[in-house]
């Protein structure tokens, strides 16, 4: 029978590569497709389960952890995914990082063959900033801080200058190029350094970016003004404790956002990545071949200077 390369998570930070069975299309589900791998990329969602930290199911099922992908289809029960069309879409129980995965109509969209690969992965992780930006309502002319400025926040301050917002961002990583995606300011410490005299302003609203056992919530809160917004997109660990005495004396608003709707995000983040297409390709930094898509994970955790998304080509 024939064969399939994927990559197995067998302990912390530790793959190892494995052949898999081609899936028979007639196991397939209604509105499933099978999709050959074009590109994947490395989410910091992902790293938790990369190293262990928050995640201890080893050895994991093959393909995990990675959940945003672009391929082609192959075999198809979905009229919304035809044979032949590329894809962008998450990799059903995430399980990307495989040549071949699964995904269902719900969660996946084609993209456009002009648009590459690798930039056409740009729209699952612009999905869920466009989500959440759109929770926030009208942000024109408000002030806005992101606290955490990697891949995700680069697209969060972009699409909120867009949208007429007074952009500033914190991060302990220098970023040179943060004018270019929307920031007005980039403070390179840490946000637990700063105070409202720091920014000259208590911004309005306070988007944190960061989660997995860092207090950036925290100092969201502290840093907003007093009737301001919080918003929350970094995952947070497991029993996150909040302040939440002064969240209320100081009548901030928390939102908090994940898992939007996919097919009418991803369909609305196309869009925008059809249109800004040599922008947002900037975005993508680096890439390794699949048989070194271990690699990815390893450069993706180690947050330096104009490193952004790493994408591993199929």
């Amino acid at each position: 029978m024939a064969t399939y390369r994927a990559h197995q998570l067998t302990g912390p930070r530790t793959f190892e590569a494995v052949a898999l069975d081609l899936p028979d299309p007639q196991d397939l589900e209604s509105g499933h497709a099978v999709v050959r791998l074009e590109a994947g990329v490395a989410c910091g969602s992902d790293i938790p389960r990369w190293d262990g930290s928050e995640w201890s199911g080893f050895p994991a099922a093959p393909g995990f952890p990675l959940h945003e992908a672009v391929g082609r289809v192959v075999h198809s029960r979905s009229n919304l995914l035809p044979v032949g069309s590329r894809i962008v879409g998450i990799p059903q129980h995430d399980r990307g990082l495989q040549e071949m995965f699964v995904a269902s109509d719900e969660a996946a969209v084609v993209v456009p063959d002009d648009v590459p690969p690798t930039v056409a992965a740009i729209v699952q992780p612009l999905s869920t900033v466009l989500y959440a930006v759109e929770r926030l309502g009208d942000v024109s002319g408000r002030s806005v801080l992101l606290i955490g400025f990697g891949a995700l926040g680069h697209l969060t301050a972009w699409l909120l200058r867009l949208r007429g917002a007074e952009v500033a961002t914190v991060d302990p990583v220098p970023e040179p190029e943060a004018a270019t995606w929307g920031a007005e300011r980039h403070f390179d410490i840490a946000a637990a350094g700063l105070s409202a005299s720091d920014l000259d302003w208590a911004p309005d609203i306070v988007v944190e970016i960061v989660g997995h056992g860092q207090d950036a919530v925290a100092d969201a809160i502290r840093l907003v003004r007093p009737r301001g917004t919080v918003l929350v997109m970094g995952v947070p660990r497991p029993n996150a404790v909040l302040p939440l005495e002064e969240a209320f004396h100081r009548n901030v608003a928390l939102i908090s956002s994940v898992q939007p709707p996919w097919r009418e995000y991803l369909t609305k983040a196309r869009a925008l990545v059809e249109i800004h297409t040599d922008f947002l390709a900037r975005l993508i930094t680096h890439t390794v071949p699949f048989d070194a898509a271990p690699k990815a994970y390893e450069l993706y955790a180690q947050r330096v200077p104009g490193r952004l998304k790493v994408a591993v080509l199929g």
